[in-house]
């Protein structure tokens, strides 16, 4: 029982890390059909900028992650608005951009010196090293950085999800989804909606970073590794989902952490968990005839 206890709170402290990148990648698909492959990216280098800020520059902790966060929103409202707005109604291309954008943000956070002499930085947040004993699992411990990181991810995919169904700028959103064309003859303006899902796309970027980098270490291949796996979970629901999006990471994580704890002898099951995670998906969706998650009616009707 003990084991127990102890794999599914390593599973859900793994599954809200996947899950708040994924989150932020689902909001860009589902509102505008493109996929933020740089998502990443922005969140690493906001986070160096931050840790700049207040290991080098002796900036307070909140300062400096408030600055790196905003640097992030402010990327996200000129790349929208210099890229994104002149490829309007070209997906692919758009797509291809933040592609371009990854490579490009990783070459400039490799470019100053004092970030990468060392192979990791450290976010020196306030609760580093601080936490509980979970009892009756093993005594795991569960730092203060981790349950920040699952109440965050908790309120803000709360927060999105309601966004989505009861606000006008939600509502807007899933119009401009939904149908593109007929979006405007309701008065909704394409560019405001798209201008406002990838500030705030980016921002959640900066953001998650910041939350995982007191946990994980500041290291650039760690966290676009992980990204790789919150794009898995992304899939999982269909792009679009945010519940089935949370649901998935979450089960990687009981499925990984189920590796470490039961199938420690099988080292190569854990990172072909996400692999056996798609397929699953891709099985039980031919299975029930589906190529795509099913959402509610159109917005643009409602």
């Amino acid at each position: 029982m003990d084991k127990l206890i102890q794999m599914l709170v390593i599973g859900v402290i793994l599954g809200s890390i996947y899950g708040f990148i994924a989150v932020g990648m689902v909001l860009v698909y589902r509102t505008t059909n493109v996929l933020n492959i740089a998502h990443g990216g922005i969140g690493i280098l906001s986070a160096y900028m931050a840790w700049d800020l207040i290991v080098l520059r002796r900036y307070n902790y909140y300062v400096g992650v408030t600055i790196g966060i905003l640097f992030a929103a402010l990327l996200g409202f000129f790349f929208e608005w210099f890229i994104i707005r002149r490829l309007a109604g070209q997906p692919a291309l758009q797509t291809g951009t933040t592609l371009a954008l990854y490579i490009l943000l990783q070459g400039v956070t490799g470019m100053p010196n004092r970030w990468t002499k060392l192979q990791f930085q450290i976010l020196p947040s306030p609760l580093i090293n601080k936490g509980f004993r979970v009892p009756r699992s093993n005594n795991q411990l569960v730092t203060y950085d981790q349950l920040v990181l699952l109440v965050s991810l908790t309120v803000i995919a709360i927060a999105l999800y309601w966004t989505l169904r009861r606000t006008r700028i939600g509502l807007a959103m899933r119009a401009v989804s939904d149908d593109p064309s007929a979006a405007p003859l309701m008065g909704i303006r394409h560019e405001i909606v798209s201008r406002v899902v990838w500030t705030v796309s980016f921002a959640l970027s900066g953001l998650t970073t910041m939350l995982l980098a007191p946990i994980l270490l500041l290291d650039g291949i760690t966290l676009s590794l992980l990204t790789v796996k919150a794009l898995t979970v992304a899939f999982v629901g269909g792009l679009v989902s945010l519940p089935l999006t949370i649901a998935g990471a979450i089960t990687l994580g009981v499925l990984e952490s189920s590796s470490d704890i039961y199938w420690s002898t099988a080292p190569w099951l854990k990172p072909a968990w996400p692999f056996i995670l798609m397929l699953s998906v891709l099985a039980v969706r031919f299975a029930l005839g589906r190529k795509t998650i099913l959402e509610d009616a159109p917005a643009v009707a409602a």
